[in-house]
């Protein structure tokens, strides 16, 4: 592995002959407090490879939303399809998105300590932040399954109990883009304080609609507010309550597309305009508008109990969702192929319960822990006799469907008919039991030695239930019909249990003061389930995916807390492999274990203050290796993983009246990747990512005044291509926000 070492060696070198570099008296390098091992620790004195993220760093880069955070991050993808909630997560190349409600994140998502169970939860506004915090490589031992790539941590800002302050914040841009953001906090009496914030987001959409009475597409609607009372009891028991709730009624998450002929060849013969069939335009004609409605809730109860000989913390937790979308399958003002009004839920409940050694003169520290999660998730509101969630066929498909030379036994009309649905009654539910430990030996000043063990016993069923209404001639035979290709009918009810242990070795030395190596080999696991899609019953399980990860890192502060350079060499086999593939008929997915995947690379990060006015921050990721090994797709690179991709950061301050002007300038470079998760690809799936974005104002202790802009250069890329729609010939592009830029107005008090 000479790829590896080569770097991470000369990286070294370059960060200990630095160190003789000094400039007494300089300004320093702004330290971020962290949490990823469960205790307060600076990220340089963390042995981990992770990237964090300040409250400065937030609104000064205008993070916003886990799309800008990938941005910011090159080890980071993030991509959506028809909702938030086939949001995909993906670190060094590893993610899956959950198009199919039974598949688990392989990014895990924690928002002030407590585990979120689906991805698009995290998807909507990022309100009132004190830090982001993003783990890399499996994170098995102390936060525990589906974290197997990598972990989020979002932390939002605690109650003051000193004094009251706050802060109003305004912004406005083009597409009509008007969102605010207000946060109050204080004391209530001398042991309850109290915060309370809230944001309200709105945004036309960036797609133009031309259909007849359509609305543009990629709206936003949204608003939430978060809730906290901090009660200390005494000098030892402090005790945290928080709520939120959210709230989207956006019309996401529409797709440009290009149109074969026959296609637009019946939009004329209909009376209505071709499509332009430029896939990047952001222009489209659909007769049903993408529409995403969520409701959320959420509650949490912190106890933090601190004698003097050490710490127990729990977090009680419960969170409860629901959400409708619909979208044009299609994506013309055809009447061929709508989804129309699926109803999907679910709600949770976890108790972490976690003992920490006190250390402040001891050879030994550790924790040890108790995890419990009940988590439901519904697809389908019932059994109704008649009715229908889902796909449904449209007039105007038999005359589209018919030219294609479809890949069925019997010609298109006698295996389908307008009216044909798709009713769906899907349950499952899982229940998990955890019991952890993580042990640090200080071996002497200088070496670190840590480990790990993670068992968890998890527990699956589902109830699951799909039929499909048809009046075409094969079903009234008994021969089913072509809607039975896209969701095979089910009425079945499946369990399944599983026990996994994980565990992590991790060994750190400090060479100095300013230079730290660390080394580490750990696991992590996916959860199994059952497909929501397609199978027979026997077919619908599919296994754990496994993880095992190896780092080799130098951490290093030079040049009189001027400069961080941090390297990381990994290497990571993922078995059982998890993976959505589209069925051999052409229509339909299905889940199942894919392999085998090895990455491989070098993560590299530098923090640099040049000048006294003048933070560079920048980071490149270089997968060396990112391949399917075994399956079905042998030989085949990751989707949404590229060998080069980085982040180039600037921000300059100048002294101005009694506050300062500041220019804040980032890159972000994704080379060229794959879009589509088939093994099937094309010219198409391939895209690149180029983008810059800029800000620019003035701030002092109160006010905060900025103009900003995004994709400044308009850079047209597609973050999903999807294969080509059996039914119609249509290809679909998911396209990134075009160029957007506005003024914000923040005054804290």
């Amino acid at each position: 592995m000479i790829v590896k070492r080569l770097p991470l060696a000369i990286a070294t070198s370059l960060a200990i002959s630095a160190s003789q570099v000094s400039a007494q008296g300089a300004p320093a390098l702004e330290e971020i407090i962290v949490t990823a091992t469960k205790k307060m620790q600076t990220v340089q004195d963390t042995p981990i490879t992770l990237t964090a993220f300040g409250d400065q760093a937030i609104q000064e880069a205008g993070i916003n939303d886990t799309t800008d955070l990938a941005i910011m991050t090159p080890s980071l993808n993030t991509n959506v399809n028809t909702s938030p909630f086939t949001a995909r997560f993906s670190v060094r190349g590893i993610g899956t998105a959950q198009t199919d409600p039974a598949l688990e994140p392989s990014v895990g998502l924690f928002v002030d300590g407590v585990f979120i169970g689906r991805s698009g939860l995290g998807m909507s506004d990022l309100t009132d932040i004190e830090r982001i915090e993003i783990l890399q490589g499996p994170q098995g031992t102390l936060y525990g399954k589906n974290t197997n790539a990598g972990a989020i941590s979002v932390f939002t800002k605690g109650p003051n109990e000193d004094f009251f302050e706050g802060y109003v914040e305004a912004t406005a841009g083009n597409y009509n883009l008007q969102k605010i953001t207000a946060a109050a906090t204080g004391p209530i009496t001398d042991s309850v304080s109290y915060r309370l914030s809230a944001t309200q987001h709105e945004r036309d959409g960036y797609m133009e609609n031309a259909a007849r009475g359509g609305e543009d597409l990629n709206a936003a609607d949204d608003w939430n507010v978060i809730g906290k009372l901090k009660f200390e009891i005494n000098d030892e028991l402090i005790v945290l309550l928080s709520g939120s709730h959210v709230e989207r009624d956006s019309n996401c998450c529409a797709a440009d597309a290009i149109q074969p002929d026959i296609v637009n060849d019946e939009l004329i013969a209909q009376g209505f305009k071709p499509d332009s069939n430029d896939p990047f335009d952001n222009k489209i004609a659909v007769d049903v508008d993408s529409e995403f409605e969520l409701e959320s809730d959420n509650l949490a109860l912190t106890v933090e109990f601190e004698p003097e000989w050490g710490e127990i913390k729990s977090i009680t937790a419960w969170n409860d969702y629901s959400y409708n979308f619909s979208s044009d399958v299609d994506r013309s003002e055809l009447d061929i192929y709508p989804w129309l009004e699926e109803y999907n839920a679910g709600d949770s409940w976890s108790q972490e319960l976690r003992f920490s050694s006190e250390n402040e003169e001891g050879d030994i520290e550790y924790q040890i822990g108790l995890f419990y999660y009940e988590q439901t998730t519904k697809r389908g509101d019932g059994r109704p006799d008649d009715g229908s969630t889902g796909t449904i066929i449209g007039d105007d498909f038999l005359g589209i469907a018919s030219q294609l030379g479809l890949p069925f036994p019997l010609p298109v009309n006698l295996i389908a008919q307008p009216g044909d649905n798709i009713y769906v009654d899907h349950v499952w539910d899982n229940e998990t039991l955890a019991i952890f430990g993580q042990t640090t030996w200080h071996v002497g000043d200088r070496l670190h030695i840590t480990g790990g063990l993670r068992w968890t016993e998890e527990k699956k069923d589902a109830d699951l239930y799909s039929v499909v209404n048809s009046t075409a001639f094969s079903a009234s035979l008994g021969l089913g019909s072509l809607q039975e290709s896209v969701l095979q009918p089910i009425d079945a009810k499946l369990d399944r249990t599983s026990e996994d242990v994980n565990w992590l070795l991790n060994a750190s030395y400090d060479l100095n003061n300013d230079v730290m190596l660390f080394a580490s080999a750990s696991t992590g696991t996916k959860s199994g389930g059952f497909n929501g899609s397609n199978g027979d019953v026997e077919d619908r399980e599919f296994d754990d995916e496994e993880t095992i990860s190896y780092e080799v890192g130098v951490k290093s502060t030079l040049m009189d807390s001027r400069l961080r350079i941090n390297a990381t060499a990994f290497y990571t086999e993922i078995s059982d492999y998890q993976s959505q593939q589209q069925q051999e008929s052409g229509v339909g997915t299905i889940v199942g274990n894919e392999g085998e995947v090895v990455t491989s690379g070098l993560d590299l990060s530098a923090d640099m203050l040049p000048l006294p006015n003048l933070t560079v921050t920048a980071g490149i990721l270089y997968m060396d290796r990112y391949e399917i090994t075994e399956g079905s797709a042998e030989g085949n690179d990751l989707p949404f993983t590229a060998e080069f991709s980085g982040n180039l950061a600037a921000t300059l301050v100048f002294p101005l009246a009694d506050g300062g002007l500041y220019v804040r300038g980032d890159y972000s470079y994704m080379g060229e990747h794959l879009t589509n998760a088939s093994a099937i690809t094309r010219d198409s799936d391939v895209q690149k990512r180029d983008v810059y974005n800029l800000k620019t104002g003035w701030r002092n202790d109160n006010w905060d005044i900025s103009v900003w802009g995004k994709n400044l250069k308009d850079d047209e890329y597609a973050t999903l291509t999807t294969n080509t729609f059996l039914f119609t010939g249509m290809d679909a592009y998911f396209l990134a926000p075009p160029r957007t830029y506005g003024g914000t107005v923040r005054y804290s008090f």
